[in-house]
């Protein structure tokens, strides 16, 4: 019975929707995985950037 509702509910393929779905999921938590370390290697630049001259000011 259960497996008839899906069959109705759900179209042809609703597997490999649902592995489309997946796929693109990952992809957009692995770009934004990305960007999160470019702009954390980014920040860390900037602040050693900053503490350079602080630093040569010191002396």
């Amino acid at each position: 019975m259960l497996h008839a509702l899906v069959s109705l509910v759900l179209p042809a393929g609703g597997q490999q929707r649902a592995r489309q779905n997946a796929w693109a999921s990952m992809s957009e938590g692995a770009a934004r995985a990305r960007a999160r370390r470019e702009a954390d290697a980014a920040m860390a630049l900037a602040q050693l950037q900053v503490d350079v001259p602080r630093a040569a000011v010191g002396r």
